[in-house]
């Protein structure tokens, strides 16, 4: 596999990738919309042990935006640089092996990931302007939590 790479705006915090992607889509909840400053963000999420700093690690800090569930951002120019839970959080609770692995935007990526995202999740929270036209299917929250509302 060619492994990927990625950093925040400022080039402050970089990052390498080399495992494979996985859980790719894109999420419309009020937290990541804030978080990102956008309509949602498309994210998808690897192993732990796939994922390496390899500059600005004294650059990052986390924000715990939900219960044991942490967002790393740069400390300089804000750019998120990646997510992981804890046990205690929704996912670790529903999904135990999650607090293994780590989620980034595929924005924060150089070039193509070689992944599209699959699913449309947290729909229901979606911003009242923004019309989602992707054809992908949709989730009032996450696929893990109920079948699609619009397939």
């Amino acid at each position: 596999m060619t492994v990927l790479t990625g950093g925040c705006l400022c080039g402050g915090v970089q990052f390498e990738i080399s495992g494979p992607l996985s859980g790719v889509g894109n999420c419309y909840c009020s937290i990541c919309r804030r978080y990102h400053a956008a309509a949602f963000r498309t994210r998808a999420r690897l192993k732990r042990a796939d994922f390496r700093i390899t500059q600005g690690e004294e650059l990052i800090t986390f924000y715990q935006s939900s219960t044991d569930f942490h967002r790393g951002f740069c400390k300089v120019c804000g750019s998120p640089v990646y997510n992981h839970n804890g046990p205690n959080s929704h996912y670790g609770k529903i999904m135990p092996d999650s607090v293994d692995t780590v989620g980034i935007a595929l924005g924060s990526l150089h070039g193509d990931p070689g992944v599209r995202p699959e699913t449309s999740f947290f729909v229901t929270d979606k911003a009242p302007w923004y019309e989602i036209t992707d054809g992908l299917p949709q989730y009032a929250s996450t696929p893990l939590e109920g079948p699609p509302i619009r397939d």
